[in-house]
Parts: structure tokens; sequence; C-alpha cells
């Protein structure tokens, strides 16, 4: 029995060290180290929303074909068959039989559309901007999903930037704590200046903490963000990012001139604008008579079942003989249809017009993004220049009050109020960069220039 258990074991062990390796090798194919590039990609590969905009795409392509097919003939074939029982008048024996005749018929016809109002055109024509507007919106969809990992990412670099500041500051605190013990040893300070700078070093500390897991969700946002299986590795590349130039963009209108040529929801909208026409157009050619030619055959046979005096024809024979053969046209005038031709007209000149309304509703929101943008850009910029400005004065001020802390003539609480000056302006000069980096790389995207750090 205990020999059982051992192999039982055994075996138990091997089976959970080849899923852990299994799931080692798995995990292996996942990058853990991703660029800003390499981000947007992947999400334009795997995203569902972006998946399901390219099956409606898929879907359009199909109708835009189908409308193309619908100008050929059709041709269609069917059989039928029957088998009747009854009493039938036999002339030979000059009274009434009980027979059973059977029989077959076969034929094939074909018809083609020769005019309609223009109907199967325009469809076709509706159904290509349909196509081209599905496009656009795929490539919109892309575009918003691009801004926010984007955000993200920049929202990452950020945060790491904080968690350095925030260890620098820690590692600071504790060097000056055991300068001042060894101080408060030789009598130089008082212990209270000991304890203070002890707990300022506390607060750092957990402001580490802080800092860690704030960077911990920032990851997990992103990786959630791009659908990733395993996010807790889940890790970015940081990029060495340029030097801050002068804010000096494009006026507002400028840019707008630009986004207007190449911004996809505005195309789709053109594009929406185009299709309610040709539906306009399809809705008026109910008023025209509709003209179709079409030709077919058809030929049948019959033969009773018991024939006692063999008087059935041969199938083939039966079918030359019985052969019907036509070609016919067909005209259609439109006299009454209870209005419904006319409201069909009124309802499309309504969808054009909303459609229309929607164009330049699309119009005033992209203006105003962009004016916004700019806005953005220009507070931001003028918040990094304060807040470089901020550093550099908290940066001279807080050494000038260290070096005169570390020789007795400033106690531990003007210390503290210094450095954490010091540090705030830090926090907030980086905060200003990121905001900065991001409100030009909206900028830079509403001119066309692909985002990248």
């Amino acid at each position: 029995m205990k020999s059982i258990i051992a192999i039982a074991t055994i075996c138990f062990m091997a089976i959970n060290i080849q899923a852990q390796d299994s799931l080692k090798v798995e995990w292996q194919g996942q990058k853990k180290h991703w660029s800003l590039l390499e981000c947007i990609n992947y999400a334009h590969d795997n995203n569902i929303t972006i998946k399901r905009q390219t099956v409606n795409t898929q879907y359009q392509e199909n109708l835009l074909k189908q409308s193309k097919l619908d100008r050929l003939p059709d041709l269609n074939a069917s059989t039928d068959g029957s088998l009747s029982f009854g009493y039938t008048w036999v002339q030979q024996e000059a009274t009434n039989v009980d027979q059973t005749i059977q029989s077959l018929g076969v034929s094939a016809n074909s018809n083609v559309n020769v005019f309609n109002g223009l109907i199967t055109s325009n469809t076709i024509k509706r159904n290509k901007v349909d196509l081209l507007a599905a496009i656009e919106d795929m490539e919109k969809t892309k575009n918003d999903i691009g801004l926010q990992i984007t955000g993200h990412y920049l929202q990452i670099l950020f945060d790491k930037e904080l968690l350095n500041v925030a260890e620098e500051q820690y590692e600071t605190s504790k060097l000056q704590a055991e300068r001042t013990k060894k101080l408060v040893d030789a009598g130089s300070q008082a212990m209270g200046s000991y304890l203070e700078i002890k707990s300022q070093a506390a607060k750092e500390a957990l402001n580490v903490t802080q800092q860690q897991n704030a960077l911990g969700m920032s990851l997990l946002d992103l990786a959630q963000l791009l659908d990733l299986e395993r996010p807790i590795e889940f890790d970015i590349l940081s990029p060495e990012l340029p030097e801050l130039n002068a804010f000096t963009p494009e006026p507002p209108a400028d840019i707008y001139s630009m986004a207007l040529e190449i911004m996809p929801e505005i195309k789709s909208a053109t594009y929406n604008t185009e299709s309610k026409e040709y539906d306009l157009k399809i809705a008026k050619g109910n008023y025209y008579p509709t003209l179709g030619v079409g030709a077919g055959m058809s030929t049948n046979a019959n033969w009773l079942a018991d024939d006692p005096y063999d008087s059935n024809r041969s199938l083939n024979e039966q079918f030359k003989t019985n052969r019907n053969t036509y070609v016919g046209a067909r005209l259609s005038i439109p006299i009454f249809n209870r209005l419904q031709a006319r409201n069909n007209v009124s309802n499309a000149k309504l969808s054009v017009m909303d459609a229309q309304y929607q164009l330049k509703q699309e119009k005033l929101n992209l203006r105003k993004k962009i004016q916004q943008a700019y806005g953005n850009a220009v507070a931001a910029y003028n918040k990094y220049l304060s807040s470089e400005e901020a550093v550099n004065s908290f940066a001279e001020s807080f050494r000038y009050t260290e070096k005169k802390f570390n020789v007795g003539l400033v106690n531990s609480v003007d210390y503290n109020v210094a450095k954490t000056d010091y540090t705030r302006a830090q926090s907030d000069l980086l905060q200003a960069k990121y905001e900065y980096i991001l409100r030009t790389k909206i900028l830079d995207f509403y001119k066309g220039i692909p985002i990248e750090l």
C-alpha cells in the first residue's frame, strides 16, 4: 500500500512539473517589455472592437458583391412528379377501369431585369460608399484605441519617475536620519530632531509603497486594455524622451484644415451622406416603370403504371413532343401604390438632411476637440515652465536649509518642510512634463503624424 502511494505521489509531482513547464512555455510566447508601437500594433490585431469592425467591413463587401451580381440574369430549373389513382374510361373495353397514372414534368426559366428606374445601379453605388464608410469607422476605432494606449503608456512612465523620486527622497531621509543620530550621540543635536527626521523617513517609505502600488495599477490598466491573458508580468520599455522644445504649433484653424482631410470620422460621415443620397435616388426609382424579359422551357410525360394494351409512349418521345418554349417581356407601370413610393421618397429626403447635419456635427466636434487640445497644450507648456522654475527654486532652498540643519542652525521641522516642498515641486514638474508630451502628441495626431515616443 505504501509503495502504491509513493508511486502515485511521484506521478502527481511529475504531472505538476510538466504543467508548470507548459505554463512557462506558454508565458514565453508573451513579450514582457513592450514599446508603445508594439502595444498599439498588438491592440490593432487583437482588440475585439476592431475585430467586430473588420467583420462589419467584410459584410459590406459581400453586400457590394451581391448588388453587382444582381445585374446578371437568373436561371432556375424545377421538376415535379405525381401519381394518381382512380377509375378511367377505357375505349377498348367500353368501361371504367381502375388505373394508376404517373406523370413527370421538367421546366427551366431565366429572367433578366432590363430597367427598374436605375435602382440596381444606385444600389451598387450606395454599397460602395457604405463599404468606404465601414473602413473609415474601423480606422477611427483604431485611432481611439491608439490614443487610449498612449495615455496609459505615458501614465506608466510618469508613475515610474514618481517612484524614482520617492525612492531617492526616502534614501536621502535615511541617510539624514543616520547623520542626525550620530549628531545626537555626540550631543550636537537634540533627540527630537532625530525623531522628526526618522518620522519623515517613515512617511517617505510609505510614499514609496504607495507609488509602487500606483505603478502596478497603471500597468494593469494598460495590460487589460490590451486584453493580455497574463498581465502580472507585463511591463513597458522606457524610451529616451527628447528634450522638450518651445511650444510653437500651428494655429488651431490650420490644424483643423489638415484634420478635415485625414480624420476618418469626417470621411465616414461624408460617405454616410452620399449613401443617403443614393437611398433617395433608389426611392425615386420606384416612380418609374420596370421592364424585364424572360425565357423558359417546359415539358412533361404521362404513362399508365399497368397498361394492358402497351399504349405508353417512351419518356424521351413524350419530352420531345410535349416540349414548350417561351420568350416574353413584362412591363410594369406603377399607377397607385397607396402613396408608398412618395412617402419613401419623403423619408429618404429626411435621412439625407439628417446625414448632412451629422456631418456638420462631426466637423464641429472635430474643431472643438482641436481647439481644446490646443488650449490644453498651451496650458501644459506654461505649467511645465512654471514647474521647472519652481523645482530649481525649491531645490536651491532645500540645499540651503539642509546645510543649515547639518550645523544646527535650523530645526528638523523647517528641514522637513523644505524637503516636502521640494518633493512636491518635483512631482508637479513630472506631471506637467508628461501632460505636455501627451497634449503635443494629440496635436500631432490631428495633423496626421503617427503617435510614437
